[in-house]
């Protein structure tokens, strides 16, 4: 990064980097450093807990924001020493004359000279490819000799030699790209049903035909599905480029060892939030890139650095004139056809890095942009200079990659040099199923459709002991994350089951949570016996599916509250509302315990007032006085207080409808007059306006209820009205919601959920009435209406699942465990609908368990759908 004469702020402290000397470091670059951004400014190093606000002076600006790694990088090249001063290493020593290698008679002598070789000296880029082709020609006359095992015991003992399978993709493989030297593969995958989980990158060595190296938990995924480009390697085969984390462009290190959480050499994040990767190109050094994106210039994109760090940047808002920018005009011959130029048809680098190529649509020919001129023109019919070419190419290999298999086929014959299925799922569990660092170290691997396998860096593998030919196909040994070396010459360890593992294993790495989780395996096996010898067992349905349907709605309410427990305050806004949902549904249940601890459980002090009027308002009107005055008195000393600038009308027409339902008429009329009051200000009045209605209505005030829908003459919309409506349907309150729909919602605003309550209410005549012009109900409906208005009984809630119900979840959930696990939350939420809306309570309180916690969207929203579905046989909460 030239720094010479540009003007730099550093904003906030740098772990272990005193401010003083990180200037000094900078100037001594060339750089003027000063204490705030200004126009003048160039750009901008910034440590991880800047604030925004500060940040967002710079980017809108148009000012390039570095981070801290980036600035230490910076700095750690300044203080390099020329290469002048530089001490000669000298060339490493010698491992063994390769020419005698080759030429050695028999497996004797090779051994001897292996033997006598100094491995202390032995460079896996150097020694490897040449031993390993000798090993593999001596194979081909010789079987696996003692050469072979003392050249593996030796590879072992290296420093980063380690056991690797090839199965490190969950999701599919979206894109692929070889290197430019031919010996690597790469492939890549977006992320599953978990964003932050992140996507996998596999490098492959095409020679060898296996994985050598897994990069896993990519922010963000790589690329995006049906998106091209979006690997690019850099011209020494030492970087390999990506778009991931949906708008970004990196580098990674493709034989790095941070294979959890990867993390780019340097990245670039330029195109304010795009909503798929950019058209970009990687520079052939894998230190720059092309990037469109919007720009002030003429030519729409910017090429970037890509030395270290990330980097924050807004070009939009950059003068055009900044020198990661491109033309600042067109040339005639473009200004008569194009205001702007997008570079979206595809961008390519000159072999020297000087230009950048593309492709003109319009005129069907290349163009090219000279970077250090920043002029346009067109291409000419030059023949670029040829890509060097790396040592030690693919031989040949044939490559296939699809989105879930990748082969490697010889070039000789033809047959299958290796042979990789992803996203199976096998049936049962895996061999070590629960504990995140089994997950993060990506232990478990399924070996065909029926077997379950686990292998560890070490070179102990779970498996069954008669697979081993088939754990030789697929599983190699890693060197430097760069090299294969096959696993059938030696050291691999098969064991039969965990147990054995970690004794195998010992104490030290994943050995001491192996070790770990047999002591929970052995302690649940304790408990199931101790069950079994009771009789137990039987009766808990162990190993079937569904479970035993002994749940109760309290425990699915029970649930629920569970489900929001561990959520973190920026949810509360979603708690606060779905608690008080669940507690009013409690309080029409009947059930004013349960309601109580609901309402206890809402996070927001304001909001807890709220529902506890509400349902002290319902308990109330349903004779449950006593009850009533014990939730009220949480929300009458505190109603004053939790008016706020936009929730008056809301608190106090709850509070209004608890004292009118308790006989405090006056309290009552006080207020909803400042209920009224406080509709029409809001933004949004209708939702106030219900609100008041619904408060009204509930505590028996129609009228006036009545009075202000027929006084609006805007209409509210679907979304807000349909509780509303649902409330009216469940409670048989048919002529106000017939009167609310003549006069606020027209046809084609009337909710569809009203139809299944219609039919539940045995409605024939309205279903026509106030629905056929809507939406089309098939005759069944209309069937099924008629008939529990015959005197068929109305379904119970929650409804008792029948023997069709169970054998279709069964088979819905043997589905499920087919599903890549990485892709099954949205199969699993589907699944509990399912049993939610045949009352299968068992079911629903199984599978919420699988359904990840941290989030409101995943398990807690899953939990609420059922509670809905199963308690009122609708999909969302009524009022």
């Amino acid at each position: 990064m030239d720094l010479q004469g540009k003007s730099i702020v550093l904003m906030g402290r740098f772990h272990k980097l005193p401010h003083a000397t990180a200037k000094a470091g900078l100037e001594a670059l060339g750089a003027r450093v000063s204490s705030s951004v200004s126009d003048r400014t160039d750009l901008v190093f910034a440590a991880h807990d800047v604030a925004g606000r500060k940040i967002g002076a710079a980017t809108t600006r148009g000012i390039p924001v570095y981070d801290a790694k980036a600035l230490r990088a910076v700095l750690k090249g300044a203080a390099k020493p020329s290469a002048g001063g530089e001490s000669a290493t000298g060339e490493a020593g010698t491992f063994a004359d390769h020419t005698s290698l080759t030429s050695a008679a028999d497996p004797a002598a090779l051994l001897g000279l292996l033997e006598e070789a100094d491995w202390s000296a032995f460079a896996a880029e150097r020694d490897l490819p040449p031993l390993r082709a000798r090993l593999l020609e001596l194979e081909r006359t010789d079987g696996v000799t003692e050469a072979h095992r003392f050249a593996t015991e030796r590879i072992r003992a290296l420093d980063d030699t380690r056991l690797q399978h090839p199965y490190g993709h969950i999701t599919e493989i979206e894109s692929s790209a070889v290197s430019p030297c031919g010996r690597y593969l790469a492939t890549g995958s977006w992320v599953g049903d978990d964003y932050h989980r992140g996507g996998a990158l596999q490098i492959w060595e095409v020679a060898s035909g296996r994985c050598v190296n897994t990069l896993s938990r990519i922010d963000g995924g790589v690329g995006w599905p049906d998106y091209d480009d979006v690997i690019q390697w850099s011209d020494d085969s030492t970087r390999v480029g990506l778009a991931y984390n949906t708008n970004q462009v990196g580098v990674f290190d493709p034989f790095g060892t941070a294979t959890y959480n990867t993390c780019p050499l340097a990245s670039a994040s330029v195109t304010d939030g795009a909503s798929r990767p950019p058209t970009w190109a990687l520079a052939p050094d894998g230190r720059r890139a092309y990037v469109s994106t919007g720009s002030p210039c003429a030519v729409k994109g910017c090429v970037v650095p890509l030395e270290a760090g990330h980097l924050y940047w807004l070009p939009a808002y950059a003068p055009p004139s900044h020198p990661y920018l491109l033309t600042e005009t067109l040339p005639e011959e473009f200004e008569n056809e194009d205001a702007e130029l997008w570079l979206d048809d595809g961008v390519g680098w000159s072999r020297d890095g000087t230009r950048l190529y593309a492709y003109h649509a319009r005129h069907k020919r290349d163009l090219v942009i000279d970077l250090a001129t920043k002029q346009v023109g067109w291409a000419t019919e030059e023949k670029e200079p040829e890509a060097v070419t790396g040592k030690g190419g693919s031989g040949g290999v044939r490559v296939s990659v699809d989105s879930t298999r990748v082969t490697f086929r010889r070039p000789d014959t033809g047959g299958a040099l290796g042979d990789f299925t992803f996203l199976r799922e096998p049936p049962g569990p895996r061999l070590l199923e629960d504990g995140s660092v089994f997950e993060r170290h990506n232990v478990n691997f399924a070996l065909d459709d029926h077997t379950w396998c686990a292998a560890f860096e070490e070179g102990v593998v779970i498996a069954p002991p008669d697979r081993r030919e088939d754990l030789e196909a697929v599983l190699t040994w890693s060197v430097d994350r760069r090299f294969a070396w096959p696993v059938r010459w030696g050291g691999l360890d098969v064991v039969p089951d965990v147990r054995t593992a970690a004794d195998r294993l010992g104490e030290d790495g994943l050995g001491y949570y192996v070790r770990e989780y047999v002591e929970e395996l052995e302690a649940a096996e304790a408990a199931r016996t101790t069950e079994a010898a009771q009789g137990n067992a039987a009766a808990q349905g162990i190993g079937a599916w569904p479970p035993p349907n002994t749940a109760t709605m309290d425990d699915l309410f029970s649930a629920v509250k569970e489900s929001v427990s561990g959520l973190g305050s920026n949810w509360d806004f979603a708690v606060n509302e779905y608690l008080s949902d669940a507690a009013r549904l409690r309080a029409r249940r009947g059930e004013p315990e349960g309601a109580a601890e609901l309402l206890e459980a809402i996070p927001g002090a304001d909001e807890r007032v709220v529902a506890s009027a509400q349902v002290a308002m319902i308990l109330a009107r349903a004779g449950r006085t006593e009850q009533a005055r014990a939730v009220f008195a949480f929300a009458e000393p505190r109603a004053e207080a939790a008016l706020g600038k936009r929730n008056v009308a809301n608190v106090a027409s709850s509070v209004a409808g608890a004292y009118h339902a308790l006989g405090d008429t006056a309290a009552a009329d006080a207020w909803f007059a400042r209920a009224r009051e406080a509709i029409e200000p809001e933004i949004n009045p209708w939702e106030n306006r219900l609100a008041v209605i619904w408060a009204l209505t509930e505590c028996g005030r129609v009228n006036e209820a009545r009075s202000i829908w027929t006084s609006s003459e805007d209409r509210p919309n679907s979304f807000s009205s349909e509780p509303w409506l649902l409330c009216l349907l469940s409670t048989d309150r048919l002529d106000i919601a017939e009167e609310f729909l003549e006069a606020c919602v027209p046809p084609r605003d009337r909710p569809s959920s009203m139809i299944k309550a219609l039919v539940e209410l045995g409605r024939p005549d309205l279903l026509r009435s106030w629905l056929s012009d809507s939406w089309y109900i098939p005759d069944e409906a209309y069937e099924r209406a008629q008939a529990i208005a015959d005197g068929a009984p109305r379904p119970s809630l929650p409804p008792t699942p029948t023997e069709e119900d169970i054998a279709a979840l069964a088979e819905a959930h043997a589905e499920l465990l087919k599903t890549p696990r990485a892709k099954r939350e949205r199969p699993t939420e589907k699944l509990i609908e399912q049993a939610a809306d045949c009352g299968h309570l068992g079911a629903v309180l199984d599978l919420l368990g699988d359904l990840p916690a941290h989030d409101f969207n995943d398990r807690p929203k899953a939990a609420f759908s059922a509670l809905w579905r199963a308690a009122t046989g609708h999909y969302q909460a009524r009022w």
